[in-house]
């Protein structure tokens, strides 16, 4: 069995623990975090025919790929 002072003192000390760490959380919420914005990627890509430079005529079909990136729209980051 624990004696009764210690015990009262280790239950105020984790007490104590316990507000401060509550405070340190309480300020970092206070903070706002800084906002950036990510930008959305949308790819699209489609078969087509090219005709290659410096060929007699000669058509070729080839994929194109188009990646594109914006902001309007983007969803903010924290």
């Amino acid at each position: 069995m624990m004696n009764a002072q210690l015990a009262r003192a280790l239950t105020a000390q984790r007490n104590d623990e316990l507000t401060a760490t509550a405070a340190r959380s309480r300020a970092a919420a206070a903070i706002p975090a800084p906002r950036r914005r990510v930008p959305h990627y949308r790819v699209n890509w489609s078969r087509t025919t090219l005709t290659q430079a410096g060929s007699a005529g000669r058509r070729e079909r080839s994929w194109v790929i188009i990646i594109s990136a914006t902001t309007r729209g983007a969803s903010p980051v924290r």
